[in-house]
Parts: structure tokens; C-alpha cells; sequence
């Protein structure tokens, strides 16, 4: 099962909250050069939830992430979505 297919079918969120999700996670690997699944298996992406902190503006400026705490804050949440959806793959 797919993270698409899991934030539909178990998750239960609509179309725009899937493609929102989706485009967020893929924002996330683009700029920081990673991947979610690789970094999953590392230490359930707690790296890279650690990155997304305003404290670390200048940072994420440079790698083209909002600053902000709204923007941010989507893009932690889409990340723990992942998580979830990992852990819920595992088992």
C-alpha cells in the first residue's frame, strides 16, 4: 500500500488532504535531500522533524522550506502522517 492509498483508505482523508499530504512529503525530500522511508528505517524521521523548527531559519531558507511556524507545522504534520503510515505498513 502506497502513503496515497493509506491517507485515503485508512487514514480517511479526503482528495485535497491526500494531494496536500503528498506534495508536502515530496517538498520535504526535494529540499533536504532525503528519503522519508530511508530515514524512517534510521529513527523514524525524528532527524528530520528536528530540522523543521523555526529555530533553524537560516537553514531552511537556503533549502527553499518555509520559516514560519504555520508553514512548518504542515510540514511536521505530513511527516508524522508518514511515520504513522510506516509503523502501519511494519506491522
Amino acid at each position: 500500500m502506497t502513503f496515497t492509498e493509506w491517507l485515503g483508505n485508512i487514514d480517511r482523508r479526503p482528495l485535497r488532504q491526500i494531494r496536500d499530504n503528498t506534495a508536502r512529503i515530496n517538498r520535504v525530500e526535494s529540499c533536504l535531500c532525503v528519503n522519508l522511508e530511508t530515514e524512517y528505517s534510521n529513527d523514524e524521521c525524528e532527524s528530520i522533524l528536528e530540522k523543521l523548527v523555526t529555530s533553524n531559519a537560516d537553514f531552511l531558507k537556503t533549502v527553499d522550506l518555509p520559516t514560519d511556524m504555520a508553514g512548518l507545522s504542515s510540514l511536521k504534520t505530513s511527516v508524522r502522517k508518514f511515520v504513522k503510515y510506516c509503523k502501519y505498513c511494519k506491522t
